[in-house]
């Protein structure tokens, strides 16, 4: 009896001593399973290109779901992940609710998510954090765990990376820069939402970072900000856009102290070391980048007014003047009206426009009543003469037949004997893609369009047409039909919507003809990485040589606006060429072109897209502080969407106001042959915008987003 209890009792020991072995083997398993599994810390590369797990992504840890789903769900996310091109993947460890995916804390750590233990096995608990490290081990990614902008880290935290031997990162976020991961308080990752152009640029110019590419969920809702960014960063070194560093020697270098001045107040605008206080006229001036740029509004009294610009022991000092009421030296100049030279046509004569572009004016008194735009070398015929005076001269405005008027400094008066055009025939040809209507016969008759959807009308003035029109003209489903009109003829067009017309030019040949350039819309490419495969685009960087533009400092080290202009045209040409596209210069060096040779080249370049790269202005007499942002100007409705774009796009990747689209009759945007912009990138009398304009990190992140817009822009 006590042999057989005994042997029970032995046995009973023996299975519990198995059962302890199980269990302490178990935890070491556990435990050991984890160390096993866990990578070290972060390699601290550049090229590490996370994804965050968010809130989103682990609220699928608070639903019950079967140890299978949840393997599955880890395994897929770094799928997920991979395929977007990140080779990291960040979380918290916890659940939206604080709940733990992380096993092995204490008790000052929060609880492991319920749904996450009803997954549990007998001796073998489920761990998502260590499965997941396992499995992005496999796929020789990585992970890591972050604190969000708006938490401490937790000591659970900080064990929680010790024990899964994973680095801890903690958010650091300042406005209008990159949002900072930072270990150990060293910047490691940079990220910037839906700004590729910026985040690229912050990367590039601090090649030791990484990138963070954005949220998960958002990203595989749409990557395409993510494919930006990496195709941005698939160049290596970037090319050097800006040859004129901005000096940190105190100098006043705005305004022009050659300029008298006649407002009761103006900005005055220096360099400074960025590191020593500045006074001027022993006020302290208050700087906010990092380059020194200062500004002030001063009041100014009647004579000379001196100021002086004082740091440590070095200062400089302006004088500038404004005029005393009633003193001499002002214009006395002649009020009387002298001609322009211009004389009235006989009803029925011939004009022929020229100069490079003319406007076709509702109100011969208002230049801001364009209902057209008319180029050299085009005819019309003289309705009415209308004397007028303008800025002190006695010109005329010659009406046409079409009721608008054109103003004599831009025509020249043709023999009387001068006849109508006239066209027997439409031919059709293909050149670089585009389609050619040329008229058989002869005149270069001047005209005017409609253009509603896939409905377009050309009405040509004093000419005749008598052939007939192509069948075919190489737009799929498109047609077109040619009806006289009361002074003329009129083209009409008809486009499907899968081949619309994207834009026209009418010209005037050597031979003293008319032919119709028609152009297809452009498309993204097949390729995710170079969308802009087959596009082309103009970019026209404004100003250059002795036209500095604004602010028309007298210093000639200091970069002005003609500078900017190159620089982020430069740095949007190699950004669009990354994607794919063909870009064409007006310049590519500090040369002046004059408006008329801008417009020309764009005409005959014929580009799917056009952008005048500017930076703005404005009047002195305010405090310049307050003026900032970005805008993008267009003239026909075709440019609307890409202003709109750029606008848009800059403002975002430079954290700059978006002042929006514009309507405007710049020059350079009077031309119908595709989307034609003018942008204003920022306002460079600002100091704090000048300085983001000015900086590497500015330019690149400018020239991204201009190549950003010009992919949002394609149907």
């Amino acid at each position: 009896m006590h042999t057989k209890t005994r042997r029970i009792s032995k046995t009973v020991l023996a299975v519990y001593i198995l059962v302890l072995i199980v269990l302490v083997s178990g935890v070491f398993l556990f435990i050991g399973g984890i160390a096993g599994l866990a990578m070290p810390d972060m390699r601290r590369l550049n090229n590490v290109q996370a994804v965050v797990l968010d809130d989103l992504w682990a609220d699928y840890f608070s639903e019950p779901h079967s140890r299978e789903e949840q393997r599955a769900y880890l395994s897929s996310t770094l799928d997920e992940a991979g395929a977007l091109g990140a080779n990291t993947v960040l979380l918290t460890g916890t659940t939206q609710n604080g709940a733990l995916l992380l096993r092995g804390m204490d008790r000052s750590a929060p609880a492991v998510s319920p749904p996450v233990q009803q997954s549990d096995r007998f001796l073998n608990p489920f761990d998502p954090v260590a499965f997941l490290i396992k499995q992005a081990h496999r796929r020789d990614m990585q992970v890591a765990l972050y604190t969000p902008e708006d938490q401490t880290t937790k000591a659970w935290t900080e064990k929680a990376c010790r024990r899964y031997k994973l680095a801890l990162y903690e958010t650091a976020v300042q406005e209008g820069t990159p949002t900072r991961y930072l270990s150990d308080g060293e910047p490691l990752l940079l990220r910037m939402d839906q700004s590729p152009g910026m985040l690229a640029a912050a990367h590039q110019l601090e090649p030791t970072t990484g990138i963070v590419l954005g949220s998960i969920s958002d990203l595989v809702a749409d990557n395409s900000s993510a494919l930006l960014t990496l195709q941005f960063l698939s160049g290596g070194t970037l090319p050097d856009i800006a040859d004129r560093p901005v000096s940190q020697d105190l100098a006043i270098v705005s305004p022009d102290p050659a300029n008298r001045i006649f407002s009761d107040s103006v900005f005055l605008m220096g360099t400074s070391d960025p590191a020593q206080p500045l006074k001027v006229n022993g006020t302290p001036v208050e700087r906010q980048g990092g380059l020194g740029i200062w500004g002030l509004l001063v009041p100014l009294m009647d004579g000379d007014n001196v100021f002086t610009a004082q740091q440590g022991d070095t200062s400089c000092t302006i004088t500038l003047q404004k005029p005393v009421p009633g003193a001499s030296g002002g214009s006395s100049g002649s009020t009387a009206v002298s001609s322009d030279g211009s004389a009235a046509a006989q009803p029925g004569q011939k004009l022929r426009v020229s100069s490079t572009l003319a406007s076709q004016l509702s109100d011969y008194t208002s230049s801001g009543s364009i209902t057209a735009s008319s180029y050299e070398g085009a005819v019309a015929e003289v309705v009415k003469s209308v004397p007028f005076v303008s800025g002190r001269k006695r010109t005329f405005a010659y009406q046409l037949a079409n009721g608008s008027y054109l103003l004599a400094k831009n025509c020249e008066l043709l023999d009387l004997s001068t006849p109508d055009a006239a066209f027997s025939q439409l031919n059709h040809s293909n050149e670089n893609g585009a389609e050619l209507l040329t008229f058989s016969g002869s005149g270069t008759p001047i005209y005017s369009h409609s253009w509603e959807g896939g409905e377009f009308t050309l009405h040509f003035l004093s000419a005749s047409f008598s052939g007939k029109v192509p069948t075919d003209f190489g737009f799929a489903g498109a047609s077109v039909t040619a009806e006289p009109e009361e002074n003329g003829f009129a083209l009409h067009f008809t486009f499907a919507e899968d081949d619309p017309l994207w834009g026209y030019f009418v010209e005037y040949t050597p031979e003293g003809t008319t032919r119709i350039v028609l152009k297809h819309a452009p498309h993204r490419s097949a390729d995710p990485r170079q969308p802009l495969l087959g596009v082309t685009v103009m970019l026209d960087p404004g100003h250059g040589d002795t036209d500095m533009g604004a602010p028309g400092s007298p210093a000639e080290d200091f970069p002005q606006e003609s500078d900017l202009n190159l620089s982020a045209a430069l740095a949007a040409k190699y950004r669009l060429e990354q994607l794919g596209a063909t870009v064409w210069m007006s310049r590519d060096t500090d040369v002046f072109y004059e408006l008329s040779d801008r417009l020309e080249l764009l005409n005959r370049m014929r580009p799917d897209f056009f952008v005048s790269i500017h930076h703005n202005s404005a009047l002195l007499d305010q405090d310049l502080h307050n003026v900032q942002g970005t805008e993008a100007y267009w003239f026909y409705t075709e440019g609307k969407t890409l202003a709109a774009q750029l606008s848009a796009a800059v403002s975002s990747s430079t954290n700059r106001t978006d002042r929006g689209s514009k309507y405007s009759a710049f020059y350079v945007t009077r031309s119908n042959i595709c989307p034609a912009v003018l942008l204003e990138l920022g306002f460079v009398v600002n100091p704090t915008e000048y300085e983001s304009c000015a900086s590497l990190t500015g330019l690149w992140a400018e020239g991204g987003a201009i190549a950003q817009a010009i992919v949002n822009s394609i149907p």
